[in-house]
């Protein structure tokens, strides 16, 4: 599967939770997807099934779901709670045809299964995942909130063929899991690149220089194949790109960063 862009966009974008700035107007929502698919930028992850349910809106009135790469989370509507964000569930059989209704699709390229500590349900999850990908309703799977033990116990033939984890400058947690990542021939995915939209502030005074910092910082990283981002306006798309172009920090932003380091932990 290739990717015109190392960016894919957040669904956090979609939903009011999770962010500083004010959810986007449905009208919103088709400029940023439809910028973000005009620019190169096809990954689309949906982890809650808000966000599903946004994406197959926005895709169906653009009529462009061909043109994207969708990632799903096992996060489900659950009875009496649909406003919240609930945690994730582990698969069963009926969720897949759910997130399908939900995505107004007949398939999902990446399904993503929320890592957990309980290895049985989890290599039982590995085995409905691989049936899925076998009937076509889903391309390839991931590996989400992974760390380096649960790889390490992974079975043979496995489906996996991505990993994600948070990833930023003020946490590297996850860099020994994608080492052993690349080492497997996966593929990796940092998440939180900002580590919460509204960090920002308190970080450094100017919030976009700030996030464009933050941002070529895991870009850059040669060990990251995609960066996930959250935009909950049309105008940061650019502004995103036009940063990622810049390439590596120089010597004054590094210090920068190394000062904030300091003064946020």
């Amino acid at each position: 599967m290739n990717f015109s862009s190392k960016l894919g966009l957040g669904g956090h974008s979609f939903i009011e939770q999770l962010g500083n700035d004010p959810p986007a107007a449905f009208g919103e929502q088709c400029a940023i997807v439809s910028s973000c698919l005009d620019t190169g930028i096809q990954l689309i992850d949906t982890t809650y099934y808000q966000e599903r349910i946004a994406l197959g809106n926005v895709l169906k009135k653009l009529q462009r779901r061909h043109e994207a790469i969708i990632m799903a989370w096992n996060f489900f509507k659950e009875p009496g709670r649909e406003n919240e964000l609930v945690g994730f569930t582990q698969y069963e059989d009926h969720h897949l045809d759910a997130m399908l209704v939900e995505l107004q699709t007949d398939s999902i390229d990446i399904l993503i299964i929320h890592a957990h500590e309980d290895i049985e349900k989890l290599n039982q999850e590995l085995a409905l995942a691989k049936q899925w990908v076998e009937s076509g309703k889903v391309k390839t799977v991931g590996l989400g909130m992974v760390e380096r033990k649960q790889l390490e116990m992974l079975p043979d033939g496995h489906p996996i063929t991505y990993v994600l984890a948070p990833y930023n400058a003020f946490n590297q947690g996850a860099l020994d899991m994608f080492e052993m990542a690349r080492e497997m021939g996966l593929r990796t995915i940092a998440l939180s690149p900002f580590i919460r939209g509204w960090k920002l502030d308190e970080i450094g005074d100017d919030t976009a220089a700030v996030a464009e910092i933050l941002l070529r910082w895991v870009t850059c990283q040669q060990l990251i194949d995609h960066v996930i981002v959250s935009m909950r306006k049309n105008e940061w798309i650019n502004a995103n790109l036009k940063a990622v172009n810049r390439g590596q920090l120089t010597e004054h932003e590094q210090t920068l960063l190394r000062e904030w380091k300091v003064r946020f932990e």
